[in-house]
């Protein structure tokens, strides 16, 4: 799958941005955000159908991988909000069973969105095929259901270490620390994994920081950084590289359903 031009990763880009602006301008504003919010993914949808030919990317892969990336990414954010209670929003919502506005849950899809891009853009160098190389030392295989399985094992062990210790001081980040080091080791990281690295190690937190404390959107306990917890900036660089490899297979997948 040949790598995705500037003029796409500039759409989901200009999305991320405008949506952000908002947030730090107007995130106690709920009608605003209600409205403008949904507007700007049709915007963005719009604009991808307009690209498409000329892209040569097929409209209804992307639509299914945008729901996808919906759907996990509201999930995760109603298991961690409303069910584990890891943090809190704090802007105006319209229920009273759950802090999340639900013009987030939509802005979690074009997040995921806008991660899978930003590693499959063309200006960063991203590779043709996913590599399925997994082990250590001699110990070594190349097997896609695999590494697959360790990307999911890590993913889940994290969530479930995070949804008991999200309070502590120590237990709360060790465990992300543990799974990043795990991922380094286990799945060879090339120079293409390291820019995304770099970019999360320092994007992640800031926006996270201008989302705390220019739009006073969510809060979090033990929120060192700016308001951002230790495990938060861990979880970015691992979340990165997972997200990217399983992204790149699932988009992959579905250009072929729909080419």
């Amino acid at each position: 799958m040949k790598p995705d031009s500037s003029r796409l990763f500039a759409i989901d880009a200009a999305a991320i941005l405008a949506v952000s602006v908002a947030i730090c301008l107007a995130s106690q504003r709920l009608l605003f955000m209600t409205i403008f919010v949904p507007l700007v993914l049709l915007v963005r949808i719009a604009a991808m159908a307009h690209m498409g030919e000329r892209e040569d990317a097929s409209i209804k892969a992307e639509l299914l991988f945008l729901l996808i990336c919906t759907v996990l990414g509201a999930f995760n954010d109603w298991n961690s909000v409303c069910n584990k209670q890891i943090y809190r929003y704090t802007v105006p919502h319209w229920f009273d069973f759950s802090t999340i506005p639900l013009w987030m849950l939509l802005f979690w899809g074009m997040i995921l969105r806008f991660i899978a891009r930003l590693a499959r853009w063309r200006t960063l160098g991203p590779p043709e095929q996913a590599s399925d190389l997994v082990g250590i030392g001699k110990w070594r295989m190349e097997n896609a259901w695999v590494k697959i399985a360790l990307e999911l094992a890590l993913v889940l062990a994290t969530r479930q270490a995070v949804y008991r210790f999200h309070s502590h001081p120590v237990l709360s980040w060790l465990p992300f620390l543990i799974a990043l080091a795990l991922v380094l080791v286990l799945f060879h990281p090339t120079r293409h994994d390291a820019k995304l690295l770099a970019i999360f190690a320092a994007g992640g937190p800031l926006i996270e920081i201008a989302y705390i404390r220019i739009g006073e959107l969510h809060a979090y306990a033990l929120g060192w950084i700016g308001g951002v917890p230790l495990w938060i900036a861990l979880w970015w660089l691992v979340a990165a590289l997972i997200w990217k490899d399983l992204a790149f297979r699932i988009e992959r997948a579905l250009r072929g359903l729909f080419p």
